[in-house]
C-alpha cells in the first residue's frame, strides 16, 4: 500500500505551487499565500491570511493542506483539482485552441515526470489515467475503477466517434487511446457481469478481461477449427493486447518516460475504428447467443 505521505516532500510542494519550472520555461499555475488559503478553505481546512501580518510560507500552507486532505481522503481529489485545465486561464497567451491544450498537455506530463523522478527513490510513481490520480509502488498492479454503463448497445458502440470528437480536433490523440481501450474494457465486463450475474472486479488488464469474456462466449481458438477462423481470432487478440499496451505505455495515463510514442491523427481514428470493429463483433456473438 502506498505512502500518500510521500507527497509531502518539498520538491513535490515547489511544484504543486508553480515554483519550478517542468516544461520549458513553464510552471504550474502559481499559488500566491492568500490562494492558498483560499484552497485549503475549500477543501475543508479553514485558513485565513493576515494582510499586512505574520503569515507562513507559501510552501507551509501547501504542505498543511496535504496533511490534511491525506488524513481526510482528498489528497487525490486536490491533485485533480489542481491540475485540471480550468486552472491553466494563463495559457490563453500562447495561441489558438489547439497550441493551448498541447502546452497545457506537456506541463502536466513535465509536472507528473518531475514528481516520479522524485518519488522514484522511494519506488512510487504517481500515475493520472482517466481524470484520477494514484499513487503506488512501482511495479505493482494498479486498479483505476472503468466507468460503468448500466447497458452496451450498438448505438453506444458507435457513438465512439462523438465522444472522441473534441479530442480530435484539439490534437489530444492520447485521450483518443484511453476512449478506446475504455470502450473495450466497457463491453467486454458488461458481456462477463451478464453471463456469470456476478460483480467483477477489473485489475486493468484488458488482455486478461478480454480472456476471460471470450471463453465465456466460447471463442477461444481451437486446434480442431479451420485455420483461417484461428486466423481471425488470433488477429482480434493483437488488436486487443496492441490497444491494451498501448494504453498503458502511452494515452493520457503520464508517466510511461521514454516508453511514450507520439500518437499521430491517423493512428488515433485506427485505434477508435479498431475498438468499434472489435466491440461490435463481440457484443453481436453475446446478442446472437441469446437470441
Amino acid at each position: 500500500m502506498a505512502d500518500n505521505n510521500l507527497l509531502r516532500n518539498r520538491e513535490i510542494i515547489d511544484i504543486l505551487i508553480g515554483d519550478s519550472i517542468v516544461y520549458e520555461n513553464y510552471r504550474m499555475p502559481y499559488y500566491s499565500g492568500p490562494q492558498l488559503c483560499e484552497l485549503s478553505t475549500l477543501f475543508g481546512l479553514p485558513v485565513s491570511y493576515v494582510w499586512g501580518g505574520t503569515n507562513k510560507s507559501r510552501w507551509q500552507y501547501m504542505d498543511a493542506l496535504l496533511s490534511y486532505t491525506i488524513k481526510t481522503n482528498k489528497i487525490f481529489a486536490l491533485f485533480s483539482y489542481i491540475f485540471d485545465f480550468a486552472r491553466f486561464k494563463s495559457l490563453n497567451i500562447t495561441g489558438n485552441s489547439g497550441q493551448i491544450k498541447s502546452t497545457y498537455h506537456n506541463i502536466v506530463e513535465g509536472a507528473l515526470s518531475k514528481i516520479n523522478g522524485i518519488l522514484l527513490f522511494s519506488n512510487h510513481e504517481l500515475i493520472l489515467s482517466n481524470k484520477q490520480f494514484v499513487l503506488h509502488p512501482i511495479g505493482e498492479n494498479i486498479v483505476i475503477p472503468t466507468p460503468k454503463v448500466s447497458i452496451v448497445t450498438y448505438q453506444y458502440i458507435q457513438e465512439l466517434p462523438e465522444r472522441i470528437k473534441n479530442d480530435i480536433e484539439n490534437k489530444d490523440y492520447d485521450s483518443v487511446v484511453t476512449k478506446s481501450r475504455t470502450l473495450l474494457e466497457e463491453v467486454f465486463i458488461y458481456i462477463i457481469e451478464k453471463l456469470t450475474k456476478e460483480r467483477y472486479q477489473s485489475d486493468g488488464n484488458l488482455t486478461k478481461i478480454y480472456a476471460e469474456a471470450k471463453g465465456l462466449l466460447g471463442i477461444s481458438q481451437k486446434k480442431e477449427w479451420d485455420k483461417r477462423i484461428n486466423d481471425l481470432l488470433s488477429g482480434i487478440n493483437k488488436i486487443v493486447d496492441a490497444i491494451g499496451n498501448m494504453r498503458n505505455m502511452n494515452s493520457d495515463a503520464h508517466g510511461a518516460g521514454s516508453n511514450r510514442i507520439a500518437i499521430k491523427e491517423r493512428e488515433a481514428h485506427l485505434i477508435a475504428s479498431s475498438a468499434m470493429m472489435v466491440s461490435e463483433y463481440i457484443l453481436s456473438i453475446y446478442n446472437k447467443d441469446r437470441d
